[in-house]
């Protein structure tokens, strides 16, 4: 289950590329998806909430949740001087995806009812995390949309600060974006990132 939603979250996010790639010659994006997983066992839906709630990973409230998904971008670009100035010739994005998640090592053990109490969670960190990957595609896609709209400047050191300050408010809009809904649904546990 798990591979099948990365495949189908890397397949989702090469459409995304290829259709953007179409609109515009001068840019390109690499996304990297990662994945890492820490194990729980129980035979309980409180158990294995426990071993969650000790083992999970650690997010930007300093606290363990049952899953994370993280995300950041890099930009470089390329300029071209002319007798109008310094402008973009092209730019490139990489977007770094990762997700940790927990894997039930006892689960062919387990109750009917606790196995589907885990396949609902499974549901929704799934579509959480694919939340998560829109959000980080929007910001860059927005951020090559923003750049390539940048006129030419005097100097080239001019359009670097530029630059610099669209992708750095465009992350920030992003940040914000997935904090209020880290927020909002507890981290996911009111979207059903719950096994209680």
């Amino acid at each position: 289950m798990w591979q099948r939603s990365c495949f189908r979250i890397c397949t989702s996010i090469m459409l995304v590329i290829c259709c953007g790639l179409g609109n515009s010659a001068l840019s390109a994006t690499s996304v990297h998806v990662g994945a890492s997983s820490y194990s729980v066992s129980g035979q309980s839906a409180l158990i294995l909430s426990a071993e969650m709630e000790s083992k999970g990973p650690v997010a930007d409230d300093g606290l363990r949740h049952p899953a994370k998904t993280k995300w950041d971008l890099q930009w470089r670009f390329q300029q071209k001087e002319s007798n109008v100035g310094c402008a973009i010739d092209s730019i490139g994005i990489s977007l770094g995806i990762t997700h940790t998640k927990p894997i039930w090592r006892d689960k062919n053990q387990a109750s009917q009812l606790l196995l589907e109490r885990w396949t609902l969670f499974e549901n929704a960190l799934t579509q959480i995390q694919e939340y998560h990957v829109d959000l980080a595609l929007q910001a860059a896609t927005e951020i090559e949309a923003r750049a390539l709209k940048v006129t030419p400047q005097k100097s080239c050191e001019e359009l670097e600060v530029m630059i610099g300050a669209i992708v750095h408010n465009v992350k920030e809009k992003y940040r914000k974006l997935k904090a209020d809904y880290e927020i909002s649904t507890n981290y996911g546990r009111r979207a059903g990132l719950s096994l209680m």
